[in-house]
């Protein structure tokens, strides 16, 4: 097997384990990477994808000019970082849910904790509602938003959020 070939083959191997955190057929959709390259480094348990690079999981899209998906000791994807110009995150997460957009210069997904956060020009929309600042967090499951605070150890004030919240309309249920 050519180097190629066994890079190719072990990246999608380590991007298997990929967790579906949205609608429920999402987890039995195969998983596809479309990059200019890959490169694997096993002892590291990463894989880093370049060059206009698009995974996409059932309703799950990222995307980015360079995605690193870091696994755990098992193989389960851990971590996945991707930086673009800017970086992009789209999903659906339930069959009455719209569809959560995401835009940031990078977006850090953590498995374990089934959050993402966007820092640098953060963006994130759901049926209107937005969130923007230099830092947004959002809990998949519990579908909860934390703008503007800075990461630990962070130099201080983030700057500003703008939120916008639409109105409901009058037949809508009190629950979000």
């Amino acid at each position: 097997m050519s180097c190629n070939k066994f890079l190719s083959v072990a990246a999608l191997l380590m991007v298997a384990s990929l967790p579906a955190v949205a609608l429920p057929q999402d987890s039995n959709q195969p998983i596809r990477i479309q990059a200019n390259s890959a490169s694997l480094d096993e002892r590291r348990n990463t894989a880093v994808y370049r060059g206009n690079v698009i995974i996409t999981q059932g309703s799950m899209r990222l995307t980015g000019n360079q995605v690193t998906l870091a696994t755990d000791s098992d193989g389960a994807v851990s971590k996945i970082t991707s930086v673009g110009s800017p970086a992009t995150y789209a999903q659906t997460p339930g069959p009455n849910d719209g569809e959560v957009n995401a835009r940031a210069q990078t977006i850090e997904y953590f498995a374990d904790s089934e959050r993402i956060v966007l820092i640098d020009r953060a963006r994130l929309e759901q049926r209107g509602n937005t969130f923007q600042g230099d830092y947004v967090s959002y809990d998949i499951n519990k579908q909860i938003v934390d703008a503007g605070r800075p990461t630990a150890g962070g130099s201080g004030d983030p700057g500003r959020i703008e939120i916008v919240i639409q109105p409901r309309q009058r037949d809508e249920a009190a629950n979000p």
